[in-house]
């Protein structure tokens, strides 16, 4: 396996991956028919469909682009088409941080890596059906990539805040908002990852996991935002997976713009504990959570949020008309509080289930 300090990347290009869940219409329950939607696929899509853990999901990879709309205008053209090879079996396609209904009918897709991934894992990875969204931010060089990844990690709970969907999971209230994060946590290279100071400190310690057989390359690697020396990229996997096009564009340009700062804002190292603590509140409450902020003080997400879009408006990276749509998405309720209010009127976890679908 090669860390490889990279050179000539794409200036602050993006990409996401993004998975789905393959569903019932009618019931909304898991199907095994990734095979099927892939086979009657236009094949101008295949290169960008992937499997994933479960034979239920599909991963859509979105090509490299440099604008926000063009990469959204895609995302819904190929759903598009996702959604009507699926729809001619009855099946629809849906996405949120966990499947909401109780359901023991998952089977890990027959793959080499997953079934390795499993037999390290055993019961952690049973009843696995949690979606993500991740965003990919090009860099020129992997100084710079660095730069964005140490910079990135005090505002990780803010973005997990705005994507928060799992509060649901397995038939289950769990009462924390993006249970998902909860899920994934509990693998033994997920989660929070520390601060290095150079490349040589991180290909150390990419170099020795690789000795000691714990990882066979760069994407075993599931901290909460890694470089990706391959891609020349900042990947930030902190999001539940959204099916909220505005939303999404929103947490893509925002993420984006924080890369962009941390090229020029003074940099600060927050304690692990701290880190942990606004996590879990993130985690927790969602865009209700607060956190201790770099000052020491406690602050609304919200605010923390509204904090970053000023930010970056003072420093031009964002118009005026971004700023007010961004700070509008702020004020709304985490898509997790919709799912609880939605569920307190209807009892029916089918109808939360129902709000990740795409129409």
């Amino acid at each position: 396996m090669k860390f490889e300090k990279f050179e000539t990347g794409n200036h602050f290009s993006i990409g996401i991956e993004l998975e789905l869940r393959i569903l019932d219409k009618f019931t909304l329950s898991p199907k095994d028919e990734f095979d099927y939607i892939y086979s009657n696929l236009d094949e101008k899509f295949k290169a960008n469909i992937a499997k994933e853990f479960l034979d239920s999901m599909i991963e859509i990879n979105t090509p490299i682009f440099h604008y926000e709309e063009d990469l959204i205008s895609y995302l819904k053209n190929i759903i598009s088409e996702l959604s009507k090879v699926a729809s001619q079996k009855s099946l629809s396609l849906q996405t949120s941080g966990t499947y909401a209904q109780k359901s023991e009918d998952f089977n890990i897709c027959k793959d080499k890596r997953y079934e390795k991934i499993y037999d390290e894992h055993k019961v952690l990875l049973d009843d696995f059906s949690i979606c993500g969204t991740h965003v990919h931010i090009g860099f020129e060089n992997f100084d710079k990539a660095l730069k964005a990844y140490n910079y990135s990690i005090y505002y990780l709970p803010l973005f997990l805040a705005l994507s928060a969907s799992s509060l649901y999971y397995n038939g289950i209230d769990t009462g924390i908002h993006s249970y998902r994060t909860k899920i994934f946590s509990r693998l033994p290279k997920a989660s929070i990852p520390e601060y290095f100071d150079n490349y040589e400190q991180m290909n150390n310690i990419y170099q020795l996991l690789e000795k000691s057989n714990v990882i066979d390359s760069t994407k075993d690697i599931w901290w909460d935002v890694r470089i990706q020396p391959h891609f020349k990229t900042v990947e930030f996997r902190i999001c539940d997976a959204v099916n909220d096009f505005e939303r999404l564009e929103i947490i893509i340009q925002l993420i984006r713009v924080m890369c962009q700062l941390s090229q020029i804002d003074r940099f600060e190292k927050v304690p692990m504990q701290i880190l942990k603590q606004n996590m879990w509140s993130a985690t927790r409450y969602s865009m209700d959570g607060e956190i201790v902020n770099h000052k020491g003080e406690v602050s609304l997400i919200r605010d923390e949020l509204k904090q970053l879009v000023k930010k970056a408006l003072a420093n031009n990276l964002i118009d005026k008309d971004f700023s007010q749509r961004a700070n509008r998405l702020i004020e709304k309720e985490s898509i997790s509080k919709k799912m609880e209010n939605l569920y307190k009127r209807t009892n029916s976890l089918k109808e939360v289930e129902r709000l990740g679908v795409f129409e």
